[in-house]
């Protein structure tokens, strides 16, 4: 299943909601997830996150890989869970430009009581531009299903 579609001067993908990302990399930037486990997210990129080439660049993907994908997981466990990224990877398959619309969509593979791990890719149109996967650990005390 392909993720959502969106017009590229759209403000927001039909259906996903908004939300604001925290910490120092991405601090205040507005993103969007949905769907009923949050497995369908988007990102408008900027020239902000294009290298001297003019395409985006491998760490933002990288970065917004790790949001997504943790975050997906991290929806799927209680509340009061805590992980942390044990591997990450991209495969980096096309470029992507500011004014793109990153979207994407995640399908977990296992959520277990240690180990989750979950995939997916990042599209600009019908164009595959990254897969994605990464796996995380659950820390011991955070109340995580038995």
């Amino acid at each position: 299943m392909l993720p959502p579609k969106v017009d590229e001067h759209s403000a927001a993908p039909e259906g996903l909601m908004p939300r604001v990302l925290r910490g120092p990399f991405f601090g205040g930037r507005t993103v969007f997830t949905g769907g009923a486990g949050k497995e369908l997210f988007a990102a408008h990129l900027t020239a902000d996150d294009c290298n001297g080439l003019g395409i985006t660049h491998g760490g933002v993907i990288a970065t917004l890989a790790d949001i997504f994908l943790v975050g997906f997981i991290a929806a799927q466990l209680p509340a009061q869970a805590r992980l942390v990224t044990a591997s990450l990877s991209v495969d980096y398959l096309g470029p992507s430009r500011a004014g793109d619309w990153l979207l994407g969509r995640i399908h977990a593979h296992r959520i277990g009581r240690r180990q989750c791990v979950a995939s997916g890719e990042f599209r600009v149109g019908e164009r595959t531009v990254a897969l994605i996967k990464a796996s995380c650990a659950i820390l011991a005390d955070s109340g995580a299903p038995q």
